[in-house]
């Protein structure tokens, strides 16, 4: 088999695998796997919100792929995703309540960068672990997301008064802040579509060009492959690791 016909049945292969799978164990509960298929389908794809709301929860999942992504290419198993996720979520929505009047487009900014920083840090202390001292990255980003969870849940019940609606949840962020848009809500029928998706898009296309066109994509790919090797050649394994 080709290489890049492996690339696209691998994928196939493993959701047709994953519906069996879930069709059987429906099956051994005394369930009706095609109905329940049937409405699963139906509800996702059989009108315009429900497709909204796909792309929805794409967008987070899209960028929070990448992220593994580029971790794997390096030879490493990012298991911190969720936590790393968590950090930029909690400090972006911190600094949107925290600045109710600034302007959207640059609040937008704000909140992109912000959690690009908060997420990278969280993520940058398993790489440096593993770099200086040889730690397994998959033990320390498991342990890093319940780090990341608890004082995170500290850090909303520190926040001021004026922010929270609860105890455990906070005010909506202001219409500066959200990442929804009239147009598209009313183009996939009232879903919660946002301009999220357009974002996880952009950052595909710059992670492929980062990997496969710049050095330091091939660096990340030489480490990866074979980080003695890289080094050799003037590499920093250390370095491609933290980053």
């Amino acid at each position: 088999m080709s290489k890049k016909l492996q690339q696209i049945s691998v994928p196939l292969i493993s959701v047709f695998l994953g519906i069996l799978l879930g069709a059987i164990v429906m099956w051994i509960f005394g369930y009706d796997a095609i109905w329940g298929y049937e409405e699963l389908f139906y509800t996702a794809f059989g009108s315009l919100r429900g497709i909204g709301e796909i792309f929805r929860a794409m967008g987070p999942l899209v960028l929070i792929g990448l992220g593994f992504a580029v971790a794997s290419r390096a030879g490493f198993f990012n298991v911190g995703l969720p936590g790393q996720a968590l950090a930029g979520w909690i400090l972006s929505g911190w600094f949107a309540l925290s600045h109710p009047d600034m302007p959207r487009p640059l609040m937008i900014l704000a909140t992109i960068v912000i959690a690009l920083i908060a997420g990278g840090i969280v993520g940058a202390i398993p790489g440096i672990l593993r770099a200086y001292l040889g730690t397994s990255e998959v033990i320390v980003t498991i342990m890093m997301n319940y780090i990341v969870l608890y004082v995170g849940n500290a850090f909303i019940h520190a926040f001021p008064k004026d922010f929270m609606q609860s105890t455990d949840s906070t005010i909506r962020v202001g219409a500066n802040a959200t990442y929804q848009t009239p147009w598209l809500s009313e183009l996939t029928g009232n879903s919660r579509m946002n301009i999220g998706i357009f974002f996880a898009i952009i950052a595909v296309a710059v992670i492929w060009f980062m990997l496969k066109k710049t050095t330091l994509g091939f660096e990340i790919r030489a480490v990866g492959l074979n980080p003695h090797a890289s080094e050799y050649a003037g590499i920093s394994a250390k370095r491609t690791i933290i980053l």
